[in-house]
């Protein structure tokens, strides 16, 4: 492959150029809008010169990676790419119509990728002609850090497209996981649990956000869950929710928390506003004001606590500064992880190992098996079948493959 084509020249777009120039291909970047390509050379050239600064690139590299990138807003430059990649707004009708496009315009060679997070690869490509070229490839933000790439096979996605398609990936120095066409893949599908669930201990106040987000730090991760929903946009996390839920026939246990509706009707999407969960002036941010309240005094057993006491012993460091809240919604979000890793395992989504590198290639301490192997399948098992009376709800129901690995 020489030329790549990239569809969007967004966050996700015009990072995905960027690494594809850095790797030393020559990109096509379409938009639209040309004030967007502008500013998408703009946050390249920037992002190329904190490389510089931390020494990854050298100077005369820096103009020789902007010059591979030809930004266009004519879908008519694609008929030389070897490949295109799409990364416009995660909208599946808007998805199909430049599918549609493209499959008109680009030469009957071209492997047609979507970087959708959660949507239906194989409903995108039925309005091809050739859905045997057509392939998801879910790049994560910003994907010049991240090298874990989810390389989506779907309905009708050829052998040969997959090979292809998997060895590109590794020689711009990624890694490809290949992972069925279903809701949210892998990384989006299991970890939907570290947002839900402390969402959900939010709004029935068991825990503050503030409370929540410092617990998760001591995990491990630079970020607790609402500031990373801050970063990644509400809006966007949302969507993702959303379609899961949707595409898994509205199952209990990925419902999303109705106030994020809220938010996203109010405009409070994150640091892209400078306003979501928390307020961000500058590199500051504060809680904010509307977020705070009052927690509410709930009684749980005796043994409930405990487990979660024993989860948290596990795997957190400075376990003894954590609170009872604290422990129970670090418990619950981790045992949901490992439990989502067994449906994903039972209904073969994807290999053991191959789920947890995919975690550790998104910066999470380990993968959901690892950490079921450290807590205890046991522990992880009971917890959540106290979790099912303590909390009332079917969600916490272990996965059937979970239950019989302790038969």
């Amino acid at each position: 492959m020489n030329t790549i084509g990239v569809v969007g020249a967004g966050r996700m777009g015009s990072g995905i150029a960027q690494v594809m120039a850095q790797a030393g291909y020559d990109v096509i970047l379409f938009d639209i809008s040309n004030e967007t390509l502008q500013n998408a050379l703009e946050n390249i050239k920037r992002h190329l010169q904190r490389a510089l600064e931390l020494g990854t690139i050298k100077k005369e590299q820096l103009q020789g990676i902007l010059t591979k990138i030809h930004p266009t807003t004519k879908l008519k430059h694609f008929i030389s790419a070897d490949i295109v990649f799409e990364a416009v707004i995660e909208d599946i009708e808007v998805k199909r119509k430049i599918f549609h496009e493209l499959d008109d315009r680009c030469n009957p060679t071209t492997i047609l990728a979507t970087n959708t997070s959660s949507l239906s690869v194989t409903k995108i490509a039925s309005v091809t002609e050739n859905p045997y070229r057509v392939i998801g490839t879910h790049f994560f933000n910003p994907p010049y850090v991240l090298k874990l790439v989810e390389v989506v096979k779907a309905q009708h996605t050829s052998d040969d497209t997959v090979e292809k398609t998997v060895s590109f990936l590794k020689s711009i120095g990624h890694s490809p996981i290949v992972v069925k066409d279903s809701p949210g893949f892998i990384v989006n599908r299991i970890s939907r649990h570290f947002y839900l669930e402390p969402l959900r201990a939010y709004e029935i106040g068991l825990a503050g956000i503030e409370e929540i987000d410092s617990a998760f730090k001591l995990f491990g991760l630079e970020m607790g869950p609402f500031e990373v929903i801050d970063y990644v946009g509400v809006d966007v996390n949302y969507i993702v929710s959303r379609s899961i839920y949707e595409r898994f026939n509205f199952e209990e246990r990925f419902r999303p928390v109705a106030f994020q509706t809220k938010l996203v009707e109010a405009g409070l999407l994150g640091r892209k506003t400078n306003s979501g969960f928390y307020y961000y002036v500058g590199k500051e941010k504060k809680l904010q004001d509307f977020f705070k309240r009052e927690k509410i005094n709930y009684k749980f057993s005796k043994k409930f606590l405990n487990l979660a006491d024993t989860i948290c012993k596990k795997i957190l460091s400075q376990k003894d500064n954590l609170n009872d809240s604290q422990k129970i919604v670090v418990a619950l979000t981790v045992s949901m992880i490992i439990n989502e890793a067994y449906y994903a395992l039972m209904e073969n989504l994807a290999l053991e190992d191959d789920i947890n590198l995919a975690f550790r290639l998104v910066k999470f301490p380990a993968g959901p098996f690892e950490l079921a192997e450290q807590i205890g399948l046991k522990n992880v098992f009971n917890f959540l079948n106290l979790a099912r009376e303590e909390l009332l709800s079917e969600r916490y129901k272990p996965a059937l493959l979970l239950a019989k690995k302790l038969s």
